[in-house]
Order: C-alpha cells, then sequence, then structure tokens
C-alpha cells in the first residue's frame, strides 16, 4: 500500500522485505538465518516506529497513544518471534507467530500508518 509519504513508503517496503526474509528463512528451516534475518528486521521494525513516533507531533489530528499502542503490542509479538528463533530454535512457533504478525502488520499499515499519513497529508507536513 502507497501512503503518499515517500519515507513512510520506502520504510514499510524496507520493513516488509525483511519480514519476508524471516518468513522464507523459517519455512526453508534455515535456524541461522531466521535468526539473521529476524535480527535485521527487528532493526529496520525499531526504526521505522521510532521515525513514525517522530512525525506524531508533526501529523496534528491523529491518534498518537492508539498508534503507540499497536507499535508496542507488535513489539510485543516480534519479541515471541525473536524468543522462538534465538532461544529456542522453535521452527513451529515462529510460523505461527509469522501467521499472525504478518497479517498483523498488514492491518497496522492500512489503518494507523493511513491515518498518520492523511493526517501529514492534512497538516501539509513531509516526513
Amino acid at each position: 500500500m502507497i501512503l503518499g509519504i515517500p519515507e513512510l513508503d520506502e520504510a514499510h517496503h524496507l520493513l516488509f522485505m525483511r519480514l519476508d526474509t524471516v518468513a522464507a528463512a523459517v519455512e526453508a528451516r534455515l535456524l541461522g538465518a531466521a535468526q539473521i534475518a529476524f535480527a535485521e528486521f527487528e532493526e529496520v521494525n525499531e526504526q521505522h516506529f521510532l521515525f513514525e513516533e517522530t512525525l506524531f507531533t508533526k501529523a496534528g489530528d491523529h491518534e498518537d497513544e492508539r498508534h503507540r499502542a499497536t507499535h508496542y503490542e507488535t513489539r510485543r509479538i516480534a519479541n515471541n518471534l525473536k524468543e522462538a528463533l534465538c532461544d529456542k530454535g522453535d521452527f513451529v512457533a515462529a510460523a505461527k507467530i509469522l501467521d499472525f504478525l504478518i497479517p498483523d502488520l498488514i492491518i497496522h499499515l492500512h489503518q494507523a500508518d493511513a491515518s498518520l499519513a492523511r493526517a501529514l497529508q492534512v497538516s501539509s507536513v513531509s516526513a
């Protein structure tokens, strides 16, 4: 989904590329690759969330706390994935978590991030 804020669109593209890499490594049952891919996803995800949160003050009419709560929930799910992959090497648990995390991030993009982009556009502020 293209939101019309180039910095957000690029960040989302990178975020989903990293998550797809994690999913592919889990599906192939390549533990080392999955762990590396997860570390890369985790870094990009955290940078992205922090970037979005800096935009909240520029966005004017935006549900900052609700959006921040979705970030918290996604971080919690990602931590569960990290535990499954990095602590336990559990591909079954990791696959189940990914089955939830991927659609959750897509919903986040279509709801919270789209709302942020609209608020930024109304405020005529670029990222």
